[in-house]
Formats: structure tokens, C-alpha cells, sequence
């Protein structure tokens, strides 16, 4: 047959992340479980970190039964809000395939509190910037370094098309995701001299396994996305995979949108979920 070398069938070509350890934070569940999978599926060797030891087991149950190899595929516990824990899920990633090639930050708040500027809680607000801003620049800080040190690489963070649209009630999240934008532009042109790339993800509203909506929030978010349909985490994960690997190699700085057009429709409406906890009058500020 063509391609046939003597015995044997022919050789596969060689997938595209191949020779790539790459770290996934929050790749437990959700849109990072889908971009490991993903980024597993290309070649690459995958480390996934996160809070719950537990969850990652699971996790990593979950891709060796949908066939990756078990010495492809590392599960670190590790909450990336904090300094030496982000210091060291990076070390255990940068042993798995001889360096660290990428990093991919999912970890994160989904959502945070929503309600009126007049009525937001310190606390979640910390919390909403902890967990999404302070974790991707740690992961940042020490993937980029390396990254830096072994001549190049490529880091890819989740933010979220919140960052950019006005949806009320949304302050905590929206401004922690619009701090995540500026991070890694800023980042991108002071890392290209080392050939290190930074880009982020903005994803719509992606459906997940662990998320409810009201009824007439699905419908205003269905009634916005100009496709019709909310988001999956495979359209995610597609598009970070591309990011990561050699096909983005002039890739860089760049924000991308991927949310089945809403960003040039409307912000969703979140009053259904707001309405009965502060009522129509604390909508508009009333205290």
C-alpha cells in the first residue's frame, strides 16, 4: 500500500503538542477538564492542579478512561491564589515531559456575587479577585519564569467576555476578568523577547455539569448569542489548543471572544436572579 515502509502500517503523523508539558490550573472539572482533554488528545503531557485532591483524582480517572495515557496525565492539589502552592504546582508540571512548554489558567470564580454596586460584600469581592486575578498571575509569574529560562513558551488564560460588556450586577467578576485582559497584554510585550507567548480566552457562557440557571436566564443568554446556543466546553478547549501549539507561533497578546457571537449582540440580563434577593428598588440602589 502507499506509504507502507517494509513491514508494519504506516506511521501516524505526529500530533501537534506532541513534545508539550503543559499545566492546566482548575482542570478538574468544567472548561479546564475539557482543555486537558483536548490538549491530551494533541500529544501533550498534562499536569492539572486545583483545590480539591479529590476532584483532581477523579478528573484524572476521567481522561484515562477516554484514553489517555496514565503517564501522560499528573494531578497536583494546589490552590493557585496562593504564592507557594502556585510556586510548586508549576515545578510538578515543569517534570512531566522535561520543562514546561505551556501553561493554560482556568482556575477561577465562575460568577461571584451579583448585586447592586450599593450592596456588594468586601469579602466576596476579595474573594472574587483572589481566586481569579491573583491565581492567574501567580500561575503567570512562575510558568513564565520557565518558560523564560528554557527559551520560549506559551501561556493562555481563561477570562471571560464579562470583561468587556456592561452586564449590570456583574462588577465583582466583570472586573476581575477585565483585570485578567490587562495582565497578560501587558505581560505579552514584556515576555515576547524570550519567545514567550501570552494570550487570553474569553468565553461566553459555557454550559457545565455543576451549573443551574434560572429559566429566564437561560432564555435571555440563549435570546443574546447570535448561534443560538450556549457555549461547550469542547469550544474552548478547541480554541486554547490551538493557542498553545505551533500553528499560534505569531500568536500574541491578543484577546479572543469565543461566545457564539454575543459580543456583538448584548450583555446578558441577570435580573432573575437578583430581583428576589434585593428587589426592585435595590436594584436601582436603594439601600
Amino acid at each position: 500500500m502507499p506509504g507502507d515502509e517494509g513491514t508494519g502500517s504506516p506511521s501516524a503523523p505526529p500530533r501537534p503538542l506532541h513534545d508539550m508539558g503543559i499545566l492546566v490550573t482548575g482542570g478538574g472539572s468544567g472548561i479546564g477538564l475539557a482543555v486537558s482533554r483536548r490538549l491530551l488528545a494533541d500529544g501533550a503531557a498534562v499536569t492539572i492542579a486545583g483545590r480539591s485532591a479529590q476532584r483532581l483524582e477523579d478528573a484524572r480517572q476521567i481522561l484515562i478512561d477516554a484514553g489517555a495515557d496514565p503517564g501522560s496525565i499528573r494531578a497536583h492539589a494546589a490552590d493557585m491564589s496562593c504564592e507557594d502552592a502556585g510556586g510548586r504546582a508549576v515545578e510538578a508540571a515543569s517534570e512531566l515531559r522535561g520543562g514546561l512548554h505551556a501553561a493554560v489558567a482556568c482556575a477561577g470564580e465562575p460568577r461571584g456575587q451579583m448585586a447592586p454596586v450599593t450592596q456588594l460584600d468586601l469579602d466576596s469581592w476579595r474573594r472574587v479577585f483572589d481566586n481569579n486575578v491573583v491565581a492567574t498571575m501567580l500561575t503567570l509569574k512562575y510558568a513564565a519564569r520557565e518558560m523564560v529560562r528554557a527559551g520560549g513558551g506559551s501561556f493562555v488564560a481563561i477570562s471571560s467576555i464579562s470583561s468587556t460588556m456592561a452586564a449590570r450586577f456583574t462588577s465583582p467578576i466583570s472586573s476581575a476578568k477585565a483585570a485578567i485582559d490587562q495582565l497578560c497584554r501587558i505581560a505579552a510585550s514584556e515576555l515576547g523577547p524570550s519567545d514567550v507567548r501570552v494570550n487570553v480566552v474569553r468565553p461566553g457562557l459555557v454550559r457545565v455539569d455543576r451549573q443551574e440557571l434560572p429559566e429566564g436566564v437561560d432564555r435571555d443568554f440563549r435570546s443574546a448569542v447570535v448561534l443560538r446556543r450556549l457555549g461547550r466546553p469542547d469550544d474552548i478547549a478547541d480554541v486554547v489548543s490551538f493557542l498553545v501549539g505551533p500553528r499560534a507561533a505569531w500568536i500574541t497578546g491578543q484577546v479572543i471572544s469565543v461566545d457564539g457571537g454575543q459580543t456583538v449582540n448584548r450583555p446578558f440580563d441577570a435580573s432573575a436572579w437578583v430581583e428576589p434577593v434585593y428587589g426592585p428598588d435595590g436594584m436601582r440602589g436603594v439601600v
